[in-house]
């Protein structure tokens, strides 16, 4: 079985939807609520990632809703369909 992390805010509609996707599927995976742990915020600030939810499986970082990657990196389907996102492009613009 594959190693899942969800790091999570509270009152967060993505990481809900992303926290649904995995009950759904039937995996287990360890959850960082970030909003009422600070030391989970301060562990994935220091990979240098500034939102939520962000989920880890074997150490890969999927950032937002990604279920065509997530399902990918789970074995659950043979095409990531590059729906890449990263919270760090979000700002790189502005």
């Amino acid at each position: 079985m594959k190693k899942v992390t969800l790091f999570f805010s509270e009152d967060n509609q993505a990481s809900e939807k992303v926290k649904a996707f995995l009950d759904e599927n039937d995996v287990t995976y360890e959850l960082k609520n970030v909003t009422k742990n600070k030391a989970y915020l301060k562990e994935l600030q220091e990979m240098k990632v500034f939102g939520t939810p962000t989920l880890f499986i074997e150490g890969k970082k999927i950032e937002g809703v990604q279920k065509n990657k997530i399902r990918y990196e789970l074995g659950l389907g043979n095409n990531s369909n590059n729906d890449a996102f990263s919270f760090e492009n979000v700002f790189r613009d502005q």
